[in-house]
């Protein structure tokens, strides 16, 4: 009785100090996964800041082989420029069309225009870039950057997204590299992820954003899956009659010779760029299952192929993803997202805004080791082209098949914590 203690009593304290043990090593591992994740993105903020100095140091004119500083937006201005002075001649209206001619020494609007350079979309995307041709280029840029942003947040929002994960997608390294580039990156994923988020509470509204990107067709080539089935008639509608406006609004200020040049010229030009060989024109940000292919050395009808298969298999998977109670909306959203990457032929990294926002919201669901992954595969959004750029490949579809994964192994997780709050408020 002095001093001898039987192991059967210690055991209880043993167990909690190796309880103890084994949650503070999670916990320490998550510590320094984060700060290695903050710092990975760091840099990247950091090259991006230095990129935009040294882009704003160039000339400011487009011309066969020099882009503007202000990169692709600069092609929306210009086409902005020839939008308003298309349709003041369909009109036959003597109006004072700012003169760009010495910003634009090519008309990326015409047949004779560089295929890198043509003018690829349909003319919807007008609407959004000619208002924007009215304000001086290196101030209009910003605008552009500050009403895509907001749009996004005020879309998201009204879908239902927190503040953190809007902050963490949009910010994320895809969304930098959108903002270097002056894209539309940003507002599509503001519209896309609204339209797959409203799907189910307000399906006018899903539907009238999914119609609304009939301004970036390949970002809605998942759609049809998910309207054409069984009590989604009124998305259908919606964005049918959507679609419909855009393609008659555009008809009447441009007339049928802006669709007809999109169909022949704008199209055409877009498939003859990406069979070009990657000694030509390394596409360093391409993101597609077409580009990966090319790069590990698939000609362009075989890559052609892959990317038919890979698109008609990510259809078959959003159809079974949406039908009723298989998987719950964030996670749904996410899942959706990440296989859309797959679905389209012709993307790059600033069009993973909406992967960045799905990952970042699955990082908010997951938890202990599963946010580590999750946190890599959001910063592959801008990496992609960093991994490109030192392999010589381009490697981004895997990492999709890995977000889609992990959408699917966190398909019920919203439903299954309200399920443990309301076991535990019971319990009391």
């Amino acid at each position: 009785m002095t001093g001898n203690i039987d192991d059967r009593e210690l055991l209880p304290s043993r167990l909690a100090l190796a309880g103890e043990e084994i949650s503070v090593r999670p916990r320490a591992f998550l510590i320094f996964s984060t700060a290695l994740l903050g710092i990975i993105y760091f840099l990247y903020l950091m090259s991006v800041v230095n990129l935009m100095i040294a882009m704003r140091a160039g000339p400011p004119t487009l011309t066969a082989t020099h882009e503007l500083p202000q990169s692709d937006f600069g092609l929306f201005w210009c086409a902005g420029k020839g939008l308003f002075a298309q349709a003041a001649e369909r009109f036959g209206l003597a109006l004072n069309v700012p003169a760009a001619a010495q910003t634009c020494q090519i008309n990326i609007l015409s047949n004779s225009a560089p295929t890198a350079l043509a003018w690829p979309y349909p003319p919807p995307m007008g609407f959004l870039v000619l208002p924007f041709s009215f304000i001086p280029l290196s101030m209009s840029f910003w605008i552009w950057r500050v009403a895509c942003v907001l749009a996004a947040v005020i879309l998201l929002r009204c879908a239902g997204l927190g503040w953190g994960v809007i902050v963490a997608g949009l910010a994320s390294t895809a969304g930098l590299h959108d903002l270097v580039g002056g894209q539309n990156g940003t507002l599509i994923a503001g519209i896309q992820v609204s339209a797959l988020l409203l799907a189910e509470k307000r399906p006018g509204w899903a539907g009238m954003l999914a119609g609304a990107l009939a301004v970036k067709p390949q970002m809605a080539l998942v759609f049809p899956a998910i309207v054409l089935r069984p009590g989604k008639l009124k998305i259908l509608l919606a964005g049918a009659l959507t679609i419909l406006a855009l393609v008659m609004l555009s008809l009447a200020i441009w007339g049928q010779t802006s669709w007809e040049w999109f169909f022949t010229v704008a199209g055409p030009d877009e498939v003859r760029q990406a069979d070009v060989p990657f000694s030509a024109a390394f596409p360093a940000a391409g993101i597609t299952v077409f580009s990966m292919a090319r790069s590990l050395g698939a000609g362009p009808h075989a890559a052609w192929a892959w990317q038919a298969v890979s698109s008609v298999a990510v259809l078959a998977l959003v159809w079974l993803a949406w039908r009723p109670g298989m998987m719950t909306p964030l996670p749904r959203m996410a899942f959706t997202c990440a296989l859309g990457v797959l679905a389209m032929p012709h993307g790059f990294a600033y069009d993973l805004v909406a992967f960045s926002l799905g990952m970042a919201t699955l990082f908010s669901l997951a938890n202990g080791w599963e946010r580590v992954p999750l946190g890599l595969l959001w910063l592959m959004g801008g990496y992609t082209i960093t991994l490109a750029n030192f392999t010589g490949l381009l490697l981004f579809p895997p990492f999709a098949v890995i977000g889609a994964a992990f959408a699917w192994r966190l398909r019920n997780v919203p439903t299954a914590r309200m399920m443990a709050r309301e076991c535990f408020a019971n319990s009391r």
